[in-house]
């Protein structure tokens, strides 16, 4: 999905028709005196968690009754545990919810650790997200368009049919640029101390994790360079706002500045459809299945009021440098599920591409 005007028109398409007050007054029982958990299907201390936890701290006192918001990290399988574990396990009492990653990609390609339909899940919101990729300099990176002349260098992940690990793929392979490939890693975390430990050299990581720690940590002190980042699919690759001081291009912009125009295959629209999946609804946070209507209304006021609180958004910037958009609404709630469904010919080259990652095996 590009994006559009007609996104931001419909975010509060469900909401607008109800005042905060009398909609506190109408739902204000249902979570009183309750303790509702956040699931993240990461481990801690990564973006998903990071943003889940920012979330959490400021969303409670928009949501009717006064309860207590826990969060509760379930990684592993490329983030399916803690997907399956909503679809499968919890109770749909709207008690549970899950903030998570990765759900429409997992989807879109019918990857196998995969265990629920996510088409059944309620929809709250999509989360807007933006991947930076980066290298060690050591490599003998010191601007972007020195990736081009590197060889013999590892790249790592999560697991080869994770969206953001067929990115990192897809877009060294399009640009010609040799690699190996180890995935495997529980979370965005433990990717970032391989890279740190220069058991991998050339990673991606979204925004929030890119912004408290890599940014700090690891470019400011010159051990590592941006190369590009992804967002939402922009044929100009003009660069996207939220990624002010980050000296790099979107991955479009960078492509044609070392490459010319984007080539017609299959490996093009591949990486373009893992791209919107994986910008517009990078995260995602989603009810279990057969969750009260009430529930998931009560959420997606709450979501609603807290784009416009100002502590959640000071919060944001202290802690991540940027203020997450929710994107929402009846338009959104389409296209969520819409993007699961993929053509056939397509469906069949991602599930090949996944294939190939399985069979480069690690160190």
């Amino acid at each position: 999905m590009r994006r559009s005007d007609c996104i931001w028109a419909v975010c509060f398409g469900w909401l607008a028709q109800v005042e905060p007050s009398a909609f506190a007054a109408q739902m204000s029982d249902f979570y009183r005196g309750k303790t509702i958990s956040l699931i993240v299907n990461y481990t801690a201390g990564g973006p998903t968690d990071t943003e889940a936890r920012l979330l959490a701290r400021h969303l409670v006192k928009h949501i009717p009754g006064n309860p207590t918001l826990v969060v509760k990290n379930m990684g592993g399988a490329g983030g399916m545990m803690g997907v399956n574990w909503l679809g499968q396990v919890a109770v749909p009492d709207g008690m549970t919810v899950g903030y998570v990653t990765g759900i429409v990609g997992a989807m879109a390609h019918e990857t196998p650790s995969l265990k629920v339909d996510a088409t059944k899940f309620p929809f709250v919101a999509g989360v807007e997200g933006i991947s930076v990729y980066y290298g060690r300099s050591d490599l003998g990176l010191k601007k972007p368009a020195d990736i081009m002349a590197i060889k013999d260098f590892w790249i790592g992940g999560l697991t080869p049919d994770n969206d953001k690990d067929l990115r990192l793929r897809a877009e060294l392979d399009l640009l010609g640029v040799p690699y190996r490939y180890l995935s495997g890693y529980p979370g965005a975390a433990e990717a970032r101390l391989a890279l740190e430990r220069s058991e991998i050299q050339f990673t991606v990581e979204s925004m929030p994790t890119y912004r408290a720690s890599i940014e700090p940590s690891l470019v400011q002190t010159g051990r590592a360079v941006p190369i590009w980042y992804d967002t939402q699919a922009d044929a100009s690759g003009a660069p996207h706002p939220d990624a002010a001081g980050i000296e790099a291009l979107p991955y479009e912009g960078f492509y044609r500045q070392v490459k010319g125009a984007p080539p017609d295959n299959q490996l093009w629209r591949m990486n373009i459809l893992m791209k919107e999946i994986g910008s517009t609804f990078q995260r995602t946070i989603n009810f279990p299945p057969g969750a009260p209507q009430e529930a998931v209304d009560i959420w997606r006021h709450a979501v609603a009021e807290v784009e416009n609180d100002a502590d959640y958004k000071a919060d944001c910037i202290k802690t991540i440098k940027f203020v997450p958009r929710f994107l929402m609404g009846p338009k959104i709630e389409a296209a969520f599920y819409d993007s699961m469904r993929v053509e056939p010919k397509l469906k069949a080259f991602i599930q090949d591409y996944i294939e190939q990652g399985k069979a480069m095996g690690g160190k």
